[in-house]
This record gives C-alpha cells, sequence and structure tokens, in this order.
C-alpha cells in the first residue's frame, strides 16, 4: 500500500526507477527486483495525488476483506508510508492483525527519534527501520518498538545514450520506505518457498539469521533483532535453496571456464578479448534476461528452450531426409556452408552418388554450379566447404581450388586430404600432381608456392618422373628461379626413393651460380643421397668450398 504504482513496475524488476518515478513505483520495484511473488496495489492517494486520511483507510478496508475472504492465502503487506495520529486507523489495524494469514510490514519512518511512525508504532505490525553503511541512516527512525533493519539507500544510475555517448547520472533515494519492502520481500519468498510456514515462523527464521549491526543502537536494542539476510534466512528455510544456489554459481563458474578456455584454445590472445567482449555484453543485457526469468518463470523458459532445441532437431532431421531422397542439389549446394558437420558430409556423400549416376548433362551441371559457387565464395569457411566439394568432381579443378587456397590462406594439409579421400583419387592422382607441377612453373610466386606446399602434403610418388624431366630440362624450358627452388623441396620429401636423382642434384649444385639454387639442391640431396657411398665424401667438399647461403642445408 502506497502512493499510486505504474502498472510496469509491478511485473517487470528490469525496468530501472528513474529520480521521477512515484514513490510507490520505486517501492514495488525493490520488492518485484527481490521476488517473483503476485504484487497488487492498493493506492493511498486522493485525486489530487495526496495521501490522505480517507484513501489510507479505503486501502486497509480493501485489504481487509480480500484477506478475510482467501483465508487459504498468505498476504504480506508493505506500508512505507506513516501518521502521526492513531485513533483513525487503531481498529481497522486490529482487525487486520487478528488475521492469522497477513502480516503488516511499515516503514519506522524518517523524523530521526525514538517513537515512530503509525501504523509501525502498532503492536503486531512489524517495523523496518533504515541502515546506511551497516549503521543506522541518518534520518531513520529508532527504539525498542523497532523490529528489524535493512539497508535504506539506494542507488540509481540513468544512462543517456546516443547522441549522448557516456553520459549518466547517479541518483540516491533513501529512506526507511525503501527498507521495509526489503523486508517484505524476503518473508514473501520464505512463505513461497515453505508454503506450510506460518507468517509467524517466517518472521522467526528472519529473526534467528539476521546480522549484527556496527552501530551502538543495535547494543540498546533499538535497530531490533539485527540487518536482514536474505540468503541466510532461505537456505536455513530450505535445504534445496542453499543447494539450487550453489548449483548455480558453480555451474555459472564452470560455464565462464568453459567458455575463456574455448576462446584461448581456438584464437589465442584474442579469445581473451573475445571473452571480455562477450561478459560485457552478458552483464549489459541482464535487465533483458532477469525480465525474462520474471515474466515466464524458470519453468516457462526451460519449456521454451526445449522446444526450440526439438524444432532444430526436426530441421535437421528434414534436411537430411530431403539430402538422401532429393535429386535436385542446387538448394543445398546453396545451403551447405550453414549446414553442421554430419550434414555437410551426408551433401557430399549425396553429391557423389550423384555424380556417378550416367547423367551427363546433370554431371555437368553439378559440376559448373560448384566451380561458380567455389570461384564467387567469399571467406574462408564458404571456400572451405566447397572445396570439399570440388575435390569430388572429375577431373579436380586443381587450378581453381589452389588460386582460392591462397586467397584464403586455406590449410595445404586440409587440401591434401580432402584429394586423397576421394574415390577418384587414384584415378587423377598423376593429374593432380601434374596440374600441381604446372603451376609451380607458370602461376604467379604465392601460387606456387601453395602448390608446393600441396604437393608435398600429397608425396605421391608418380610425381618422380615428371619432377625429375623438369630438372634436366630446367634450362630449356626457361624454368624461373622461384620454380626450381619448389620442384628441389618436392624432390627432398621422397627421400632415399629419389636416390637415382643425386647425380643430377650434385651437378646441379657444381655447376649453378645461384647461391639459393645451391641452398635448395643440397638441402634435397641431403635426404635423398643419405645411402650412397659418395655422399660423406659429397658433403665434407661441400664444407670446405661453399659459403652461406650453401651450407646453411647442412644445418
Amino acid at each position: 500500500m502506497d502512493s499510486e504504482v505504474e502498472k510496469e513496475f509491478l511485473n517487470s524488476p528490469a525496468l530501472k526507477i528513474q529520480p521521477n518515478s512515484s514513490h510507490g513505483s520505486k517501492v514495488a520495484a525493490i520488492i518485484r527486483s527481490q521476488s517473483r511473488v503476485e504484487i497488487r496495489s492498493f493506492s493511498a492517494e486522493n485525486i489530487i495525488k495526496r495521501i490522505d486520511k480517507n484513501s489510507y483507510l479505503n486501502a486497509l478496508n480493501k485489504i481487509y476483506n480480500y484477506t478475510r475472504l482467501h483465508p487459504e492465502e498468505k498476504i504480506v503487506v508493505n506500508i512505507s508510508l506513516g501518521f502521526e495520529e492513531s485513533e483513525f486507523q487503531t481498529e481497522i489495524i486490529k482487525q487486520i492483525t487478528a488475521l492469522n494469514n497477513i502480516a503488516l510490514i511499515a516503514a519506522a519512518g524518517n523524523d530521526n527519534r525514538q517513537k515512530l511512525s503509525y501504523p509501525a508504532l502498532f503492536n503486531k505490525v512489524t517495523a523496518v527501520a533504515a541502515l546506511e553503511n551497516n549503521k543506522k541512516m541518518m534520518g531513520s527512525n529508532y527504539g525498542s518498538k523497532v523490529d528489524f533493519s535493512a539497508p535504506g539507500v539506494i542507488e540509481i544510475t540513468q544512462r543517456d545514450y546516443l547522441p549522448a555517448l557516456n553520459y549518466s547520472r547517479t541518483y540516491k533515494i533513501s529512506g526507511t520506505s525503501f527498507a521495509a519492502p526489503q523486508l517484505t520481500a524476503l518473508l514473501a519468498n520464505l512463505l513461497s518457498l515453505r508454503p506450510e510456514l506460518s507468517i509467524e515462523a517466517g518472521l522467526k527464521i528472519i529473526e534467528d539469521t539476521t546480522a549484527e549491526i556496527n552501530d551502538p543502537l543495535f547494543v540498546e536494542e533499538k535497530l531490533g533483532a539485527g540487518r536482514i539476510n536474505s540468503f541466510k534466512a532461505l537456505s536455513q528455510a530450505s535445504g534445496l535453496y542453499l543447494l539450487l544456489q550453489l548449483s548455480i554459481y558453480f555451474s555459472l563458474f564452470l560455464a565462464i571456464l568453459l567458455f575463456f578456455y574455448l576462446c584461448w584454445q581456438k584464437y589465442g590472445l584474442s579469445g581473451v578479448f573475445i571473452f571480455l567482449i562477450c561478459s560485457i555484453l552478458a552483464y549489459l543485457l541482464q535487465p533483458l534476461l532477469l525480465l525474462f526469468y520474471y515474466q515466464f518463470g524458470l519453468l516457462k523458459i526451460i519449456i521454451f528452450l526445449a522446444v526450440l532445441v526439438l524444432l532444430y532437431y526436426l530441421l535437421l532431421k528434414s534436411i537430411s531426409f530431403y539430402i538422401k531422397q532429393s535429386h535436385n542439389f542446387s538448394l543445398i549446394i546453396k545451403l551447405a556452408p550453414y549446414l553442421n558437420q554430419n550434414l555437410q558430409k551426408q551433401v557430399r556423400a549425396g553429391l557423389n552418388r550423384l555424380l556417378k549416376q550416367e547423367n551427363h548433362e546433370q554431371t555437368l551441371e553439378f559440376e559448373a554450379m560448384i566451380k561458380n559457387h567455389l570461384r564467387h565464395c567469399s571467406s574462408s569457411k564458404k571456400c572451405t566447404i566447397y572445396l570439399k566439394l570440388a575435390a569430388l568432381l572429375n577431373p579436380v579443378p586443381v587450378d581453381l581450388i589452389i588460386k582460392k587456397a591462397v586467397r584464403f590462406n586455406l590449410n595445404s594439409k586440409l587440401i591434401a586430404e580432402e584429394l586423397e579421400k576421394q574415390e577418384n583419387y587414384k584415378k587423377q592422382k598423376s593429374i593432380i600432381s601434374a596440374e600441381l607441377l604446372k603451376l609451380i612453373i607458370e602461376a604467379p610466386y604465392p601460387v606456387k608456392k601453395k602448390s608446393a606446399v600441396v604437393a608435398v602434403d600429397l608425396a605421391e610418388p608418380t610425381v618422380l618422373v615428371p619432377l625429375k624431366n623438369l630438372l634436366l630440362k630446367r634450362n630449356e624450358l626457361n624454368l624461373s628461379s622461384e620454380a626450381q627452388y619448389f620442384l628441389l623441396d618436392i624432390l627432398g620429401i621422397f627421400g632415399t626413393e629419389a636416390s637415382d636423382l643425386a647425380e643430377l642434384l650434385e651437378e646441379i649444385i657444381s655447376k649453378s651460380s645461384d647461391p639459393w639454387l645451391k641452398y635448395h639442391a643440397l638441402h634435397a640431396y641431403t635426404k635423398i643421397a643419405v645411402d650412397r657411398e659418395s655422399y660423406q665424401k659429397f658433403i665434407e667438399k661441400m664444407k670446405t668450398e661453399e659459403k652461406e647461403p650453401v651450407t646453411l642445408a647442412l644445418d
């Protein structure tokens, strides 16, 4: 019971109290932010928005009648207002407090004196004093009639967003009016948590769990039983509450720790900044999350999330069924980058199945479609997906794959693995090797480099014959220095399998005037010629005759 309350404050704890909010709205917002019980407001204001005795008595009568007609309900009434006179309200207060299913909680008053305001001073009305920094708040009434104390100072931060960036004001509202609703919310929570408790038993639990107050008036028993402690009171009322709270905090801690670990594993140092940004966003979204929680309740939120998971599951099953049954893959190919890994595997399997069918026109259509998507992909993720699809084609568009790999810095091992695991790789490996060698010879440097790395990762022995011919005819073909470097690096990965090319390498090392060509040739030589009888002698000769950078190949 208070001044007029804006309806929004009865439902949403996310609504920030504004300096111009009504007194009743501020009180309602405090209760709503600390409990999920049903709140009803009774206005004690008259037509000109003033608290008067008649409106106050009218509100008390409504409360009395409702309580009397609903004995099965437990009702906690917050009265954050007061009068000096008692006579006009004595009778109705007696009638209300005589009922067993209602508690009246009233603010002690803000006159800095020992005599409390009415109705707080009535027997069987629970009076609440206000604290600031665990001491009696300046202005709060006190005395032997006080039952409990609660914080009475609340800070409000009012922020203005664009165009006034970073502009905020902090206001303080204080008084016993804002201490009383905290006790009201706590008692309501207790009775909601333990419906079998009587109101007296609930107040006794709160009394037993209060904290001491650092004020001489507390020692003199003029600040009631002490400062209310919501966590202790609710934990004592129900061990399940304590277990639930610990579980929530522990789960939250584990979730934060796991999220940080995943960010660190995937993005390294950048992951720390991603984690901080997400943490800030989660903090800023707290009011919205609380709004959902208080508006719908935990059970409804869980049901909603479960329905979303079920719909997602059904969607995946529908897409999977379509992939298996459909012969029209144009839509699926477009959606492929947005599917999960299992569905992407099904897409590749389905496409592979369609490509094997003896339908030349359809095969050409799919090949053109995949190449077009790969050619115009705009991100590394999309290119990786379409690269895997392109690896199914016959022939494989090696040139396009390598150029896209250079453009988006795709992993060469990924390319090699995708090429190797395709069913038609054995038939195409010679063609793929030839395409890679062609790119090494003719393409710009970045493409040469990527082609060479992919060839190294493939380590396909069929490349040795054309590789040997290219090195033998390097002068006739007018191969660039970079091309020869990469060809020699590829040669080195075959080890002693390429030992028959050792003499060719000795010739290149001995006759070439390019120190870096000598370096690459000598490096390859140390890999393929280790079993030759003349190997050690040749190495010793290089150590005495050559200098850096050639001798770096021997480190």
